[in-house]
């Protein structure tokens, strides 16, 4: 598989228009001419860009086993086809379980290489050790906050403005960034947001009203999103999180948890142990958990 963040790879959007389109297809497949015709008339992408494009989504979408091709047609993977192509928050799940697990940790930290992923992986990784609430990369300035991120031998995850470019879309994608509160005059601005890939892993993994300790419930997030520091992926790196026992990024996702409902994290005054955690409304902003219940299902 070539690198994701990639000027020979799709972009997510083209790939869920492929998925929602074979979707509605009898038996949800459809010959490859006709596929292209729809989905990539000349009004809609002019010049010679528009073969190329349906091609990268074809050849992208193949490698993620969205869809297969049989002969002359294709035909869509079981899992993207339960997706349907009504719920693009859906197929965004989708697509970040495949992207997480195309490559072990230990290859990731040990092949330079960029294939199957590994350059958006790398990228994420380092990504999100940066804190929510007040890093902001553009094209102006991701060079300089990745230097010396990693390894020598694996070098810059974001080597270029092609690849930067590419990751101002998938990071979004992924649940994994977001643009700036406020408003941005200049290049295009990503802060490090993990809130909705965090909100849909425990929408996936716990149903509401689960109780879990602190611990318990943090190694689950990391075991199911193991670019975020203290993942697999991210420690296979070297990147160590700091200061507290959850992330900067993480931390900020559970604020927002708590905000919104579909979290609540509890330290009864008699309970030891538990789980450290930036909270910039406790002593010293640093906050602490035992015990984790999740939110109402109409809260997530």
């Amino acid at each position: 598989m070539v690198a994701l963040i990639n000027v020979e790879s799709s972009l997510p959007r083209p790939l869920w228009a492929l998925v929602r389109h074979l979707a509605g297809q009898p038996r949800k497949r459809q010959r490859l001419p006709d596929a292209e015709a729809v989905l990539s008339p000349p009004s809609l992408i002019p010049g010679g860009d528009k073969q190329r494009t349906f091609e990268r989504a074809v050849g992208t979408a193949e490698e993620l086993g969205l869809v297969e091709r049989i002969e002359e047609n294709l035909v869509l993977s079981a899992d993207a086809g339960a997706v349907g192509g009504e719920n693009i928050e859906a197929f965004y799940d989708l697509l970040r379980r495949r992207v997480l697990t195309r490559v072990d940790a230990e290859t990731l930290a040990t092949d330079p290489s960029q294939t199957r992923g590994k350059d958006l992986l790398r990228s994420l990784c380092w990504f999100l050790t940066l804190d929510s609430q007040v890093a902001l990369v553009t094209a102006n300035t991701f060079g300089s906050e990745q230097h010396n991120a990693l390894a020598e031998d694996l070098g810059n995850p974001l080597k270029n403005m092609a690849r930067w470019n590419g990751f101002t879309y998938w990071a979004p994608a992924l649940g994994f960034a977001d643009t700036p509160l406020l408003p941005y005059s200049g290049a295009r601005a990503l802060v490090p947001d993990c809130t909705r890939a965090v909100r849909r892993t425990v929408r996936e993994t716990w149903r509401p009203g689960t109780q879990l300790t602190a611990r318990e419930f943090v190694d689950g997030l990391l075991e199911a999103l193991p670019v975020l520091p203290g993942g697999r992926s991210s420690l296979a790196l070297g990147l160590e999180p700091r200061l507290h026992d959850v992330s900067a990024t993480l931390s900020f996702a559970l604020q927002r948890g708590c905000e919104e409902g579909w979290l609540i994290l509890s330290a009864p005054s008699d309970a030891a142990g538990g789980v450290q955690y930036s909270d910039p409304r406790a002593a010293g902003g640093v906050g602490r958990f035992t015990d984790v219940q999740i939110g109402a299902d109409d809260n997530v």
